[in-house]
């Protein structure tokens, strides 16, 4: 769980309200990080995330709730990636300027993810292909590579300043959500112009 978040909601039509609101939250915070920084981060237009997240509210305005809700959903984890994505951008060039103790925990680095367990979801869901598609779609495709790098990096000898390891585990995490969440938006569309067909 997030700081703020008291408690798990279930996924689903019932949901879009408060995933909206979640998905604007979180592009508000990655949008003034990226604004802050005014430096541009290879791979990473924010550009994606509103237009994931006007697609979630145009769901919305037609009554497509279930797209709307997942649609927001992958706003709002895709987001947090660039606003992790941002945190990197920004300290790596200031590494050494900025001290730091080490020895740092998990929990004191905010982080609940792991390597292992993010490459794993990142490999199930790298033969996850929505409904209504023959191959991965490309976004999704681009989402995986992403994280892979940021996991890739955690192998480089000599890698070792905590914050940025635990902020690379961070990012490949929440673009296996997006990849994750996606997929069932995409699913959540299919479903949708069948049943307007009929």
């Amino acid at each position: 769980m997030r700081p703020g978040e008291t408690h798990k909601r279930p996924h689903g039509p019932e949901n879009a309200e408060y995933e909206l609101r979640k998905a604007y939250n979180c592009i508000v915070e990655a949008g003034v990080t990226h604004l802050w920084n005014r430096r541009p981060i290879p791979d990473v237009d924010p550009e994606e995330v509103l237009a994931l997240y006007n697609r979630a509210f145009d769901a919305y305005r037609k009554g497509e709730r279930l797209a709307a809700e997942r649609w927001s959903r992958t706003a709002k984890h895709l987001a947090r990636a660039f606003w992790h994505e941002a945190k990197i951008a920004y300290l790596e060039p200031h590494e050494a300027e900025i001290p730091y103790l080490a020895g740092g925990t998990a929990e004191e680095y905010n982080l609940h993810e792991h390597s292992d367990t993010t490459a794993d979801l990142l490999d199930s869901l790298s033969m996850d292909v929505p409904s209504g598609h023959g191959q991965i779609p490309a976004p999704m495709l681009q989402y995986l590579t992403r994280a892979r790098k940021h996991l890739k990096k955690l192998e480089e000898k000599g890698y070792k300043h905590e914050l940025l390891r635990a902020e690379r585990i961070k990012a490949a995490h929440e673009y296996g959500r997006t990849v994750e969440c996606m997929a069932l938006a995409y699913e959540a569309d299919a479903t949708g112009k069948k049943t307007s067909a009929a």
